[in-house]
């Protein structure tokens, strides 16, 4: 990995980001920093490092704003963490908190190429316990009850 790929750790916050204020507002370090449990220097630099990437516009004494591709990075990635959480439950037989933890331990590894064909499989039998998962287009107001954000960044 070279220091220009987007880390399972950009990710978070890519994701915390865009549960703050989805693409609306931005977000200050020291807001990030509390969601993410880092301090407010290293919630600025990670902030900065994905201005760097193009995931965002830094604006100066206010935060980072979320662009259209920050966001769909936040969108394909709920949506890849519930489909193969599902293709879990009603393949495995796993419950749906094992196919969770399971899906989230997989996340980083699983290929566009395979969620395509989970999708093509089993997408149009597949629903989220939350109900606001599967159907994109994702809003924050949504996100709030789903388990697997609220157990990322301990809001329940």
């Amino acid at each position: 990995m070279t220091r220009h790929d987007l880390t399972n750790r950009d990710k978070q916050y890519l994701r915390a980001l865009f549960l703050m204020s989805s693409h609306q507002e931005p977000v200050g370090p020291a807001k990030i920093a509390r969601t993410m449990g880092v301090s407010r220097t290293g919630a600025l630099k990670k902030l900065r490092r994905l201005e760097f990437l193009g995931y965002g516009d830094y604006v100066d004494n206010k935060g980072l704003l979320l662009n259209s591709r920050g966001v769909d990075v936040v969108q394909k990635d709920t949506l890849k963490h519930h489909l193969m959480e599902k293709f879990l439950e009603t393949s495995l037989d796993m419950d749906p908190e094992e196919a969770c933890h399971e899906s989230s331990a997989l996340d980083p590894l699983i290929s566009t190429r395979l969620m395509e064909r989970v999708n093509d499989k089993y997408g149009e039998e597949l629903s989220c316990d939350c109900g606001c998962c599967i159907e994109p287009y994702y809003e924050p107001e949504t996100l709030v009850e789903c388990h697997w954000y609220q157990r990322m960044f301990k809001m329940q």
